[in-house]
């Protein structure tokens, strides 16, 4: 190296700021009650969200809201996922298909956690999953247990950084929607365009 270059290297590293830490960023406190918060968003949003006591019930009231909308009773499950352990001979009537749905079909799935900020669901891939099919289905029904829902997106990456973080996080708030043709509002744009969130406990 010659002089000149060593001369000039020695003067940027002396001009060189030390480099500070970063302050740890504290989060305001939560104050308000995450699933009351998370109802509210997630009908702003215009998901529909139904109230259930128990995880047993979830197959006889999705065949109630076919029923009432008119809709095909058939239910599309992949074969890995653990919902075909609920008690579906309760919905007398209702076909469950392991084929992957179309945008006219019905779809459900089990929400991992949800964001009460945003009224979001949250879907981690896993062995029991199929990510892809949440954009597939014309009408999705997804499982969330009240115990899961978390304040804020933060509070999701922590406690999936305490667990194994997955490849693949689906973030979902609503059903799929644009407004590019003439800023109307469109759903089912690009994955359901109706959304049936089935709150347990």
């Amino acid at each position: 190296m010659s002089d000149a270059r060593r001369a000039i290297l020695e003067l940027i590293a002396s001009r060189r700021a030390t480099a500070t830490a970063v302050p740890d960023y504290e989060l305001p406190v939560w104050t308000a009650d995450p699933v009351a918060h998370f109802i509210a968003k997630a009908k702003a949003s215009v998901a529909k969200v139904h109230e259930l006591t128990d995880m047993q019930d979830a197959p006889a009231r999705i065949l109630s809201i076919l029923t009432q909308s008119n809709a095909p009773r058939r239910l599309h499950l992949p074969d890995c996922s653990r919902l075909l352990d609920l008690p579906w001979s309760s919905a007398p009537g209702l076909e469950i298909s392991s084929t992957p749905p179309t945008g006219e079909n019905n779809a459900l799935a089990a929400a991992d956690y949800a964001i009460a900020e945003t009224g979001t669901l949250v879907f981690c891939s896993s062995a029991r999953s199929a990510s892809s099919w949440h954009f597939r289905p014309g009408r999705e029904f997804a499982l969330l247990q009240r115990a899961e829902i978390l304040p804020r997106l933060e509070d999701v990456i922590r406690a999936l950084r305490a667990q194994n973080m997955p490849a693949t996080l689906n973030l979902v708030t609503g059903p799929s929607r644009t407004a590019d043709i003439e800023q109307t509002i469109e759903l089912g744009a690009h994955g359901p365009r109706e959304l049936h969130i089935l709150l347990v406990g």
